[in-house]
């Protein structure tokens, strides 16, 4: 399965109450169409500074916690049966955990469809690279912060560039062996580090990368790095990314970045976008980690997705969803998922 394409079909439909009416289909049907995003420590080896492991009281009151190995099968019961995408890995950092082999294989038990591993790639050694595609997985997300040594080093504190590029190697190794592996990489960018992005296909263009993902920088603490202001790049930004689109094209990768990085500054740093794909998060973005499941009354230990949409007339809510104005379903949302898909 090509998850790209189903996210680039999600962009080109503009009109919410047709995502909704298809999203309705779905959940009648008992299909998937969830995106499990599931952190099973919260921990990290580095310490980034645009990254809230870098706030002493966030870390302290929220980033605790190992998810048990013996409930990783009840887990896979609840919902998995719904999953069309498992990712492991979102807010923390996955290799820390010791069983995420199991977890890869557990998901290709109930047939998930794509399975995927958001890391710094730092603690990855070649062998779980070989293991972890052996199992099953289908991509690793590398999350890089610098393309030059210096600046990968600063922003991503404790980082070892040197490892860093060792581990996109093994994959890119794998690669060859596994085609259907995927290699993708998020590049979080501000101010400082944006114009590095005009070297990145000198320093990484000859691996074999699926995708690349242009992240603006977020507000998500109270983070060492805190200038969160793209003012003095927004025309250069346009620029660059024709760049990043022709070079991407050349290689047949799949880019990932936003048509514009302006923004309300004043207002949570919305992006100004036509895109509602934000809309449909609280209904198929399903956060999970040992602290928290998804919905706060989500009991998972006890009750399955299907037992709890019953209990709380989740398809009446899809339904109704339908017949919503924009501007209601705007009021709880921020719109984040501001990203063209560019798939060559």
């Amino acid at each position: 399965m090509n998850i790209y394409k189903i996210l680039k079909l999600n962009n080109l439909i503009k009109n919410h109450r047709i995502k909704f009416f298809g999203l309705w289909l779905l959940n009648v049907a008992n299909q998937r169409y969830l995106s499990i995003q599931f952190d099973p420590v919260l921990a990290c080896n580095l310490k980034c500074k645009m990254c809230y492991f870098t706030d002493k009281e966030y870390v302290k009151k929220n980033m605790k916690g190992i998810f048990v190995e013996a409930d990783l099968d009840q887990l896979a019961d609840v919902n998995f049966k719904n999953a069309l995408k498992l990712q492991i890995g979102c807010g923390a950092e996955p290799t820390l955990f010791k069983h995420n082999k199991k977890l890869i294989e557990i998901a290709k038990k109930h047939k998930v469809p794509y399975i995927s591993m958001v890391t710094n790639g730092n603690l990855l050694e070649q062998k779980d690279i070989v293991d972890f595609s052996n199992a099953g997985l289908d991509e690793f997300i590398l999350s890089m912060h610098g393309v030059n040594k210096a600046s990968y080093e600063d922003f991503m504190d404790q980082g070892d560039f040197g490892k860093f590029n060792a581990t996109l190697e093994n994959i890119n190794l794998e690669k060859m062996k596994n085609p259907k592996l995927k290699l993708r990489i998020n590049y979080t960018f501000n101010q400082d580090n944006f114009f590095e992005l005009k070297d990145f296909f000198k320093i990484y263009g000859h691996l074999k990368i699926d995708v690349l993902q242009l992240r603006p920088i977020d507000k998500i603490g109270e983070t060492t790095y805190n200038n969160f202001s793209l003012k003095n790049i927004e025309d250069d930004y346009l620029e660059l990314i024709q760049f990043m689109k022709i070079e991407s094209a050349k290689r047949k990768m799949t880019l990932m970045a936003p048509a514009s990085i302006q923004r309300n500054e004043e207002k949570a740093l919305a992006v100004n976008t036509q895109n509602n794909s934000s809309y449909l998060v609280p209904f198929t973005y399903c956060y999970v980690s040992p602290k928290f499941y998804w919905k706060e009354d989500f009991n998972w230990k006890e009750e399955t997705f299907k037992s709890w949409k019953k209990r709380n007339n989740w398809n009446q809510l899809l339904f109704k969803n339908i017949f919503i104005s924009r501007k209601e379903l705007e009021k709880p949302n921020r719109n984040m998922l501001n990203y063209s898909v560019d798939i060559n």
